[in-house]
């Protein structure tokens, strides 16, 4: 049970850091959220159409700058060198997507199935290389993850229904003051003996949430594991230094540097 909400979290992890991210070196002591970076309003725009056919790579890359505020930076000289040419054809027919997806798409169609090509948009540019070329890349991002932490209360004693009771007590006037859920009622919570060890349980929950983190994103890019990546945190933060294929994969590969 505890793996299946651990899942859970990492899974809204990546919906929601995104916006709650916060960049290293701003007051994250004031538990103040970042407004939502113009950047990933940017690859959320819609695409009414794109359709291409045999078209060569490098006119689909101006065109898609001309679909976005965003400078795209195409590291050509890596492409190249990695064996993707500029007139590589890109063949594809779509409509309504974001300009993310399309962006992955034409991505992964340039490609092909040997070689797999990312993504850093940071600001208003976005660069563009092979996987291996931008995962040298070390960032660090601070994330605020209180709403995967937040604890709902748990009640011993809770009160229990009685149909019976509650039927035979319909035609009577007021019922004599007694709870058809049965006994005084009420319940007794649990939140006096989860704030006894309130810290270890949140101490728990973000462990579990790092742990399955190194274990699923990225696996070997994390010093556990043999690579450079670290998480670490601190009371609802969590700090993360690796590269920015491992930041996409968290939500948070947004930097707003207008």
């Amino acid at each position: 049970m505890r793996v299946l909400i651990a899942m859970g979290l990492v899974l809204t992890l990546a919906a929601s850091t995104a916006v709650g991210q916060i960049r290293a070196g701003d007051d994250a002591g004031a538990g103040v959220r970042a407004r939502i970076p113009s950047t990933l309003r940017y690859l959320n725009d819609r695409i009414d159409e794109v359709a291409f056919e045999e078209a060569p790579l490098d006119q689909v890359m101006d065109w898609l700058g001309t679909t976005t505020p965003m400078q795209i930076n195409l590291r050509w000289q890596v492409l190249e060198d990695a064996g993707i040419e500029r007139d590589k054809p890109i063949t594809m027919n779509f409509s309504g997507l974001r300009f993310s997806q399309v962006l992955w798409l034409i991505l992964k169609e340039a490609g092909g199935p040997d070689l797999n090509l990312a993504y850093r948009a940071s600001g208003r540019v976005l660069t563009i290389s092979t996987e291996e070329d931008l995962g040298k890349e070390m960032v660090v991002r601070v994330y605020d993850v209180s709403d995967l932490l937040v604890r709902a209360p748990r009640f011993r004693n809770a009160p229990q229904l009685d149909l019976a009771q509650a039927g035979g007590q319909g035609g009577q006037g007021g019922g004599g003051g007694q709870n058809i859920f049965g006994g005084a009622g009420g319940g007794s919570s649990q939140d006096d003996d989860d704030s006894r060890g309130g810290r270890d349980s949140d101490n728990d929950d973000i462990n579990e949430l790092i742990e399955l983190i190194v274990q699923t994103v990225e696996p070997d890019s994390w010093t556990d594991n043999g690579g450079l990546g670290t998480i670490q945190s601190f009371r609802n933060l969590l700090v993360v230094r690796n590269n920015i294929l491992v930041h996409q994969a968290l939500g948070g590969y947004v930097e707003e540097s207008d």
